[in-house]
């Protein structure tokens, strides 16, 4: 389908807030079928339920109507899906340091509260195969893209449209949209993997890391007005977590939070 590049979007907050919705219903959906007990022995069932029908599926559903029905029919030009190749070496370096501010973040957070120090990795597990594709394909490669697209692509951008208005030429307008953007999908991005309030120290750890996470990506997005940064960061911490996996596989400890 060809780009339609003088066809003005017509995307913003309302499909935000759709996209919204559609997590909270399909999550709740999900939910009541997990609990069903013939899924009790099924857990890769339920994580595909959970991972592809509550989590994925609306972010790419709303991403897509906004794209080929209200906006110009170009994930690149609606929602800035761009790569360069800067891009590999921004991502490889913001992710690891994304991953070292994790780790201090938690350590950090464990001597506030004095909760005992917990390891990083989680090990492979008796299913190697299993492993790759959860933590290697779904976790590293496909939630990046997704939530990307969703968070740093659509929110960012309907956030800033919104706060500029009718006067997008003004200096001031623009940094104040930036900032209003970037802080606003970082909220959201936070809550869309808020389990509940957090009761311990890890959880606690982990809502404060994805806000972090939530602005050096959304930085990068308004920085370089494209997505390849950001999805490569995403993936390259994302992916840490995995090979710290593969390091200490013959251990059985929690592993480290991913971004999604």
């Amino acid at each position: 389908m060809s780009v339609q590049t003088g066809r003005v979007p017509r995307w913003g907050l309302v499909d935000v807030v759709a996209g919204l919705l559609g997590f909270v219903l399909l999550s709740a959906l999900v939910q009541a079928l997990v609990r069903m007990p013939a899924l009790a022995t099924q857990p890769q069932l339920r994580w595909a339920l959970e991972q592809i029908v509550a989590g994925w599926l609306p972010l790419v559903a709303v991403v897509l109507v906004a794209c080929f029905w209200r906006g110009r029919r170009s994930l690149a030009a609606d929602f800035g899906l761009r790569f360069q190749p800067i891009d590999l070496a921004i991502g490889l370096l913001a992710g690891l340091v994304l991953r070292a501010s994790a780790v201090g973040i938690a350590e950090l957070t464990r001597a506030v509260s004095g909760t005992p120090s917990m390891p990083y990795g989680g090990g492979v597990g008796s299913d190697p195969l299993w492993f790759a594709l959860t933590a290697i394909v779904a976790a590293s490669i496909v939630t990046p893209v997704v939530e990307e697209l969703y968070f740093r692509g659509l929110v960012l951008r309907s956030l800033q449209h919104a706060v500029l208005g009718t006067d997008p030429d003004a200096p001031d307008r623009r940094r104040l949209a930036a900032t209003v953007a970037v802080i606003g999908s970082s909220l959201l991005f936070v809550i869309f993997h808020l389990d509940g309030v957090p009761e311990t120290a890890a959880a606690v750890s982990r809502l404060i890391t994805l806000f972090v996470a939530g602005l050096v990506l959304g930085c990068l997005a308004v920085l370089t007005r494209r997505l390849g940064p950001s999805i490569v960061t995403h993936m390259v911490f994302n992916l840490s977590v995995a090979v710290i996996d593969i390091v200490t596989s013959a251990t059985s400890v929690p592993s480290a939070p991913t971004l999604g």
